[in-house]
This record gives structure tokens, sequence and C-alpha cells, in this order.
């Protein structure tokens, strides 16, 4: 039964990548095609295991809130992402306040991608866990 959640959470974290890479160009915060992708398949599998049960369910998993939950994180990271316009515009002299601002604002966005990674790995295999004892 874990093994179609696990399979579930993949098939939502791959078509919902490749949606926003494809059609909006825009994977997040992160210029990686794979953070967006595991963050999506972990909070997929995170509230497929943890939620309850609703909507129609395959192979008996319940499988209609992994997707809303993947789905409301994607649409919420590529909300906060800036267009990719401004990010391919030609760059100005920068001033070292505004460099060393980029580094900070770099560095508080990596701290908060491995926090985020972190739980959501921790609530997956918890879910997981409990489901197996």
């Amino acid at each position: 039964m874990e093994f179609i959640g696990i399979l579930f959470a993949l098939l939502f974290a791959t078509i919902l990548t490749a949606f926003f890479n494809l059609a909006f160009r825009n994977t997040g915060p992160w210029s990686g095609f794979w953070v967006f992708f595991i963050l999506l398949f972990f909070i997929a599998l995170g509230a497929g295991e943890w939620a309850a049960p609703r909507g129609p369910s395959a192979w008996g998993y319940y499988w209609v809130p992994g997707l809303v939950a993947a789905i409301i994180l994607a649409l919420v990271l590529a909300a906060v992402t800036p267009h990719s316009a401004s990010r391919k515009r030609k760059e100005v002299v920068e001033t070292p306040e505004e460099r060393e601002e980029k580094v900070v604002i770099g560095a508080m966005v990596g701290v908060f991608f491995w926090i985020l990674l972190s739980v959501l790995v921790l609530v997956a295999i918890a879910g997981v866990a409990i489901k197996i004892l």
C-alpha cells in the first residue's frame, strides 16, 4: 500500500515539475529542476500519508490530498519567485551593499530550503512508518 503512495507522489511531482518548468519556465526560488521536484515529491508523499482519506481511491490509496498539497506548494513557490524576465536583465553596476544583500538573501533561501526539506522528509518517513507498524 505504501508503495502505491510513493508512486503517486512520484507521478504528481513529475507532472507538476514538468508543467511548471515547461509552461511557466519557473521552478521556484531555486534555479534547479531537481530541487523543485524533490520538494513536490516529499510534500505529496507526506500529505498523502498524513491527511484524512478523502476523494477517490486507486488501488486502495486516497491520492487527492497529496495532489492538492503538491499543487498548493508549487503555486506558492512559483508566486514568490521573481519573473524570469527580471532574472535575465542586464546587470547594472552593483554596489558592495547590493552584492552583500544578494549573498545574505541567497544564504537565507538556502537555509529555508534545507529546513523545509528536512521537515518534509521526516513527515513522509513518519507517515509511512506509522502505516507499516
